[in-house]
């Protein structure tokens, strides 16, 4: 084999020299470098893996801030919606109120516009048994100063008060 190798004009002892030179360099490279490189690699790789487990993390929580908005909207319009009940409820009992008030001021009003038609009427019924007491005072004085007997004058008198009497 050796007779090959130099027939194919290959140097053993120099290629001894650059493998060892090349082990040479690769321990340094790999003591130097590759640790940097891979120390680099591995700090980009986890800066990548922090980033995305952030992404993923404000994901979730957009999400959960999200449904938690959406509760809180839900929520809102249910309280306003209850809030608007309790107007509606409370205008009702207002206007009830207001009916009930306008219908008993109504009905006062009435019962004195009768107690005064009532007043008004009896006043009337006076008046008019007044009249009558004064028509049939001077009737009976004219009557009287006719020839009439004092009994028939008492007893045309006693029934046109027992007449006006009915009336009342």
């Amino acid at each position: 084999m050796g007779n090959l190798l130099e027939a194919l004009g290959v140097n053993f002892k120099m290629v001894l020299i650059q493998a060892v030179g090349f082990l040479f360099l690769l321990l340094l490279l790999k003591k130097f470098l590759f640790g940097k490189i891979k120390d680099m690699i591995k700090a980009r790789s986890d800066e990548i893996k922090d980033t995305y487990k952030r992404s993923e993390d404000e994901r979730s929580e957009s999400e959960r801030l999200k449904k938690e908005y959406q509760r809180k909207v839900i929520k809102a319009e249910e309280e306003a919606e209850g809030k608007i009940q309790a107007a509606v409820v409370k205008a009702k009992e207002i206007s009830d109120g207001i009916i009930k008030d306008a219908n008993q001021v109504a009905a006062e009003n009435k019962a004195r516009a009768q107690q005064g038609i009532e007043v008004e009427r009896k006043k009337a019924l006076a008046e008019v048994r007044n009249q009558v007491v004064n028509l049939t005072i001077l009737s009976s004085s004219r009557l009287i100063q006719q020839t009439m007997h004092r009994e028939t004058a008492e007893k045309l008198v006693d029934d046109v008060i027992k007449g006006v009497g009915k009336l009342s």
